[in-house]
């Protein structure tokens, strides 16, 4: 363990970088910025956009890799070293405000309680990330409630997406030729958002990006961390949640088809593997609408919080954009659950105050006649069961109004709809 030279290897790191901007951006108020996401989403290329703007205000900013080589067996007792280190090299008098940016906090020893001891001196203006949901608000330890500002950072979006590729997307949605634009959204479709994957024009390069990813997360964000022992079953059954995307599953199901394999598990494991799966942001649940408590949560369906990633386990081009308008939803944060009932079955149902203000249906395409009324007939069924008016069919590249028993339903193309146009 050398503090020094782990302090020293990032002074006046990114200084002067070119980064793709991002539609996110930090407080400025006195709070410590929490930036939560999956691994490799972008976190910390959105701090060092922050710091280049502090660099340019001549402020002291200090960087700190929280996974650095140098802070292997680092201890509680030694985390006030990293602080004198700071100060020493830094040259940092009590007088001096001071911009602190700590990635991936969480490998850090009691790092919650570190971090509210600095936040009480007063003296930084702190910004954390993590790639876990320990630091996200309904996780986040008692003694950081209150004083943390969370920032949801997730891979590209498509309107960044657009952004990174330099498309110009408002000049060509009010012409019927918009090949561009849906040329641009068929490549996101089957290599998703991450930001190293929409850099690389070789498609078989963003292959080995995505599973370079998804390997890393599954050794050391879960494995690594929650010591994982049964490693063929705890594999098996995360790759299985993959394979069941965009659908209901049963854990019951799962434990089934792993024991099939011959690889046992018991019900207590999956659910604390279900549980580390979701804590990585590598996987998101949504549950069935329901004003009773009991069956809402009951009968999960499987997100995963990229379509890339998905595409490793299945390319399905239907579920990858189902995929798409769940992330882009849970990006939004908004309240997303699903609709079923005996006549219908919605993909998603946004819910205010335990009310469905919209339900949004997914369909590659509903030219065929069998797609139109399966999906038409089961807005209808639910618009009347919930009273919910709001009613939408996303397609990749259908738009058009429907009217229909006293309802309208507008089909809207799903790259259109990604791009507020």
């Amino acid at each position: 363990m050398n503090i020094e030279n782990a302090i020293l290897r990032y002074k006046d790191y990114g200084k002067n970088v070119k980064l793709i901007d991002r539609d996110v951006n930090l407080s400025t108020a006195n709070f410590i910025n929490s930036l939560i996401g999956p691994r490799r989403a972008g976190k910390s290329s959105i701090m060092l956009i922050y710091m280049n703007k502090l660099y340019k205000e001549n402020k002291k900013v200090i960087f700190i890799n929280g996974e650095d080589i140098d802070f292997e067996g680092l201890t509680v007792n030694d985390l006030d070293k990293i602080e004198i280190e700071i100060r020493r090299i830094y040259n940092i008098n009590a007088s001096d405000k001071v911009y602190l940016f700590i990635d991936e906090v969480q490998n850090f020893p009691n790092w919650s309680k570190w971090m509210r001891t600095l936040f009480d001196e007063n003296l930084y203006n702190l910004s954390v990330s993590g790639s876990t949901s320990e630091l996200s608000q309904d996780q986040l330890p008692i003694e950081l409630r209150g004083r943390s500002i969370e920032t949801l950072v997730l891979p590209f979006s498509f309107k960044e997406y657009c952004k990174a590729k330099k498309i110009a997307y408002e000049k060509y949605v009010n012409f019927e030729k918009n090949a561009l634009i849906v040329n641009a959204f068929s490549d996101f479709m089957k290599y998703g958002g991450y930001p190293e994957v929409v850099k690389s024009e070789d498609i078989e390069f963003r292959k080995q990006i995505l599973l370079s990813i998804y390997t890393t997360v599954m050794q050391k964000d879960l494995i690594d961390k929650y010591n994982i022992r049964k490693k063929p079953e705890f594999k098996l059954f995360i790759n299985s949640l993959f394979e069941s995307s965009c659908r209901n599953f049963s854990i019951e199901n799962l434990i089934k088809f792993l024991d099939i394999k011959g690889l046992k598990i018991s019900k207590q494991a999956a659910f604390n593997y279900l549980d580390y799966a979701q804590s990585v942001f590598l996987i998101h649940l949504i549950y069935p609408y329901s004003k009773k408590l009991k069956v809402r949560l009951t009968n999960p369906r499987v997100y995963p919080i990229d379509q890339g990633i998905m595409r490793l386990f299945t390319e399905d081009d239907g579920k990858s954009l189902e995929d798409i308008v769940f992330i882009e939803l849970f990006r939004r944060r908004a309240n997303v659950m699903y609709y079923k009932s005996d006549k219908s079955d919605v993909d998603f149902a946004i819910v205010e105050k335990n009310i469905i203000k919209e339900l949004i249906q997914v369909s590659y395409s509903i030219e065929n006649p069998n797609a139109y009324a399966r999906e038409i007939n089961s807005l209808i069924n639910a618009s009347k069961e919930t009273g919910c008016k709001d009613l939408k069919i996303l397609t990749f590249n259908e738009k058009k109004t429907i009217n229909t028993e006293n309802l309208e339903i507008e089909v809207i193309p799903i790259w259109r709809w990604l791009l507020n146009l």
